[in-house]
């Protein structure tokens, strides 16, 4: 498993107005955007990890990349353990609950879009 869940895609509709109404209902907020992406976070790190999804386009093709980011304190407490970032995938012991939650969320968009889900 990767620090972080990478995907590419050709989508050949805008996607946009689905990825806003997503990110509203699952509770993620735009921490970052530009022409060509933006970049969401549900949570805060108080009591489960930040879960960071991004998205990048470039014409019809879109690069998604989701992860689960730890800070510092977190990491300390489990003895560097844990790594910065993981990825959402499922499998393996670190992180389990947050990586479920976020891939859960993320296979909502995925569903919304008609592309396959994050295993």
């Amino acid at each position: 498993m990767g620090s972080r869940t990478v995907r590419d895609y050709t989508l050949n509709f805008d996607p946009w107005p689905h990825i806003d109404a997503w990110a509203n209902e699952n509770g993620y907020k735009v921490k970052g955007a530009d022409a060509n992406g933006r970049l969401y976070q549900k949570g805060h790190g108080i009591l489960v990890a930040p879960m960071m999804f991004e998205i990048r386009q470039s014409g019809p093709q879109f690069h998604f990349e989701a992860w689960i980011r730890v800070n510092t304190f977190t990491r300390i407490f489990a003895f560097f353990l844990i790594p910065a970032e993981m990825g959402i995938e499922s499998g393996g012991f670190k992180l389990v609950v947050p990586r479920k939650i976020a891939r859960e969320a993320v296979n909502k968009l995925m569903m919304r879009l008609q592309l396959p889900p994050i295993p």
